[in-house]
C-alpha cells in the first residue's frame, strides 16, 4: 500500500500539468502514487501523461468522457491505494516536502485530516500565504467548527484519511463551482475525530491571467453562481445537522452566521461585482439571493456587511444591469477614438461596477461588439463629443480619457470608501482618481 495517492483530475491540460507531475517526482516521500483521471481532453494532455507514467510507474492513468472534475476526482477515490488521499489540480503544485509532511502528521496524530499551508502563483503574479491556511497549519488539532475552516476549504491543501473517507461515504457534488467547499465541509460533518496541521506541507494554487485563460473561479455566468449558491446552501444545512450534536461550546448561532457571511461575501465580491463581465440573468439572480441572504442576517452582522461593501449601496441593491445603469456613480468619458477599447478593457475591470461609459460614434465603429451589448455604454456624435458627453452624464464624477493608461482594479472602489465629503470628492474627483490610481498602481499601499 502506497503512504499517499495523488489524484489528478485533467482535461486540456498540456500548458501546465508536466509541472504539476514534476513536483511529485521531487517529493522527499519515497512510497507514492498518482492517479490521473483524464476527463475528456481533446488536446495533448494524454500524450505528456503518457511520457511520465512510462519513466515513473507509479503514475496510473485512467481516461473517462468528459463528465467534470468532481466526476473525475470521485473516479479517482475509486482507483486509489494509498493509506492517505490527496487532491491536486494538473496546474497546482506541492512544495518538495508537502507529502511527507502530510504523511508523517496523519501517522503522528492519527488524523482523519492534516492541513496544509496555501501560497497562490502563477504568470506575472507575486504569491502571498493564505494567513488563514497558515493559523490552521500551526496547530495540532482544530475543532470540526473552527471558524477558519469555512474560510479556507480547498481541498488541495489538505490530506485524508483513505478509508475513513471512503468509510463516510462523502463523495463530491457534481457541481460546477465550489464543489470543493461543499465536498470537503460535508466530510467535516461526517464526524472526523481529528484534524491537525503541518508546516512543512504547502499547495500552491495557480491564479490564471486572461492571456492564459481563465479558470472556473475568475469566470462569471448564471450556471456558476446557481452551483456556488447550491454549494454553499448545502454546507449551511449541513453544518445545522451537525449542530444538533456539537457541544455546548459551540456558538451555533455565530457559526452559521459565519456560513452566511462569507454566502455573501463571495456572492459580491466573484459575482455581483463583476456584473460586466457575464450574463443579465447573473446580476438579477445576485441581488434577489443577497435580499435572501439580508434576511438570514442579524442585524450585527448585516451592518457589518454593508460597511465593508459600502461603495455598493447594497440596502438598495438593483437586480439589473439596467438599473445600474441608469443610477453610476461614476461617468467615464472616452474621448480617444484609436486607442478606446484598450481604455474600455481597463475600465470594465473595476471591481466595483456602478459606472457608466460614454464615447464618441466613431469609436463604437472600431471596438469589440461585446462592448456595444453592454447597457451602461453611451454611444454620441463626434461633433461637439465632449461638451455633449459631460451634459449627457449621469453622475456628476467624472474622468476624461484621453489616452489609455494602467488602471487598478480597485481605483473607483476605494475612492468610492475614501472618508472625504461629498461635494468635496465630486469637486476633485478627476484629480483623486488619478491620484488613487497613482498609488495603487505603484504598490505604495496594498
Amino acid at each position: 500500500m502506497p503512504k499517499v495517492s495523488v489524484i489528478i483530475p485533467a482535461y486540456n491540460s498540456e500548458q501546465f500539468i508536466g509541472e504539476t507531475l514534476d513536483c511529485l517526482v521531487r517529493q522527499t516521500l519515497d512510497d507514492i502514487e498518482a492517479v490521473i483521471i483524464n476527463d475528456g481532453s481533446t488536446d495533448s494532455t494524454q500524450s505528456i501523461i503518457d511520457e511520465y507514467a512510462k519513466k515513473y510507474p507509479w503514475i496510473r492513468s485512467y481516461t473517462q468522457e468528459n463528465a467534470g472534475v468532481s466526476a473525475a476526482r470521485n473516479n479517482g477515490l475509486t482507483k486509489a491505494t494509498g493509506k492517505y488521499v490527496v487532491f491536486l489540480d494538473a496546474d497546482d503544485t506541492y512544495s518538495d516536502t508537502s507529502l511527507e509532511a502530510f504523511y508523517k502528521a496523519g501517522e503522528a496524530h492519527d488524523a482523519d485530516i492534516v492541513l496544509g499551508r496555501l501560497a497562490t502563483f502563477g504568470d506575472g503574479i507575486k504569491g502571498e500565504y493564505s494567513k488563514v491556511a497558515d493559523r490552521l497549519a500551526q496547530k495540532d488539532e482544530t475543532d470540526p467548527f473552527d471558524i477558519d475552516l469555512i474560510w479556507k476549504f480547498l481541498v488541495g491543501n489538505k490530506c485524508y484519511n483513505r478509508e475513513r473517507l471512503v468509510a463516510s461515504g462523502v463523495k463530491f457534488p457534481l457541481f460546477r463551482y465550489c464543489e470543493e467547499g461543499a465536498f470537503f465541509m460535508s466530510y467535516v460533518y461526517s464526524g472526523v475525530k481529528k484534524i491537525c496541521g503541518t508546516m512543512d506541507a504547502c499547495m500552491y494554487y495557480r491564479r490564471h491571467t486572461k492571456k492564459q485563460g481563465l479558470s472556473v473561479s475568475q469566470t462569471v455566468n448564471i450556471g456558476l453562481v446557481r452551483s456556488f449558491t447550491d454549494s454553499l446552501n448545502m454546507i449551511y444545512n449541513g453544518a445545522k445537522k451537525a449542530l444538533e450534536k456539537a457541544p455546548e461550546s459551540v456558538d451555533k448561532e455565530n457559526y452559521l452566521q459565519e456560513i452566511v457571511y462569507k454566502h455573501a461575501h463571495i456572492l459580491i465580491m466573484q459575482f455581483y461585482r463583476l456584473m460586466w463581465h457575464g450574463d443579465d440573468e447573473c446580476a438579477e439572480f445576485c441581488a434577489k439571493e443577497f435580499k435572501r441572504l439580508r434576511a438570514l442576517m442579524t442585524p450585527e452582522r448585516y451592518n457589518k456587511f454593508i460597511n465593508a461593501e459600502s461603495d455598493l449601496h447594497l440596502d438598495t441593491i438593483p437586480e439589473s444591469k439596467e438599473a445600474v445603469a441608469q443610477k453610476p456613480n461614476a461617468t467615464f468619458i472616452i474621448k480617444n477614438t484609436d486607442e478606446c477599447e484598450k481604455i474600455l478593457a481597463q475600465v470594465y475591470e473595476q471591481y466595483c461596477p456602478l459606472f457608466e461609459v460614454i464615447i464618441p460614434k466613431s469609436a463604437a465603429d472600431k471596438i469589440s461588439p461585446e462592448y456595444l451589448q453592454m447597457q451602461n455604454l453611451v454611444i454620441l456624435d463626434d461633433k461637439g463629443f465632449l461638451k455633449k458627453a459631460k451634459k449627457k452624464a449621469r453622475s456628476k464624477n467624472r474622468v476624461v480619457f484621453r489616452k489609455p493608461m494602467t488602471l487598478d482594479v480597485r481605483v473607483l472602489r476605494l475612492l468610492y470608501k475614501l472618508g472625504l465629503p461629498a461635494k468635496l470628492k465630486t469637486a476633485f474627483f478627476p484629480i483623486l482618481f488619478r491620484l488613487m490610481n497613482f498609488v495603487l498602481v505603484r504598490k505604495i499601499i496594498k
